[in-house]
């Protein structure tokens, strides 16, 4: 059984879990993958071509992950509503110029990793430069592929024109 706006328990399950297990220390592998994960998301968003840019994100997704938003938007859950999020149809492109994430903590337990920390983002939509400042939070899990994002979350401070 799902709460209300669709959400699964599981993100909540995971922090609890990862924060109060008594475990040794990540095998560096993991938090390695885990970094090298958070950073591949900060290239994507630079890319310059709108379509390697959408593909670059959206792969380092699972298909049914869930995306909660900052400012208080709706949670957007699975790749396909992902992808109108912050790729609609018709939109022009989200050209990202600039885009910063200070990694405060990673951990690791089993299948599961958190990475959460500090953001800023620079970027101009239809003409118009703005720049964001917040925090973020993942959750991703291992499998064959590697690891892949299952939740994301991030708050901010409200956009600034440049």
């Amino acid at each position: 059984m799902r709460p209300a706006y669709g959400i699964s328990i599981f993100p909540v399950v995971a922090m609890l879990a990862l924060a109060g297990c008594n475990r040794a220390a990540a095998p560096a592998g993991d938090e390695d993958s885990l970094r090298a994960l958070d950073a591949a998301y900060v290239e994507a968003w630079l890319k310059d071509d709108a379509e390697s840019q959408k593909d670059a994100v959206l792969a380092l997704f699972r298909r049914d992950a869930v995306i909660l938003p900052g400012g208080g938007l709706a949670p957007e859950e699975g790749i396909e509503n992902i992808k109108r999020f912050w790729f609609p149809d018709g939109a022009g492109q989200t050209l990202v110029t600039h885009f910063t994430r200070d990694i405060e903590a990673v951990d690791v337990s089993g299948r599961l990793g958190v990475v959460s920390g500090r953001y800023t983002l620079s970027f101009t939509y239809e003409g118009q430069s703005m720049t964001q400042t917040g925090n973020y939070m993942f959750v991703a899990e291992s499998a064959g592929a590697g690891w892949r994002i299952t939740r994301m979350i991030w708050n901010d401070q409200p956009l600034t024109e440049v």
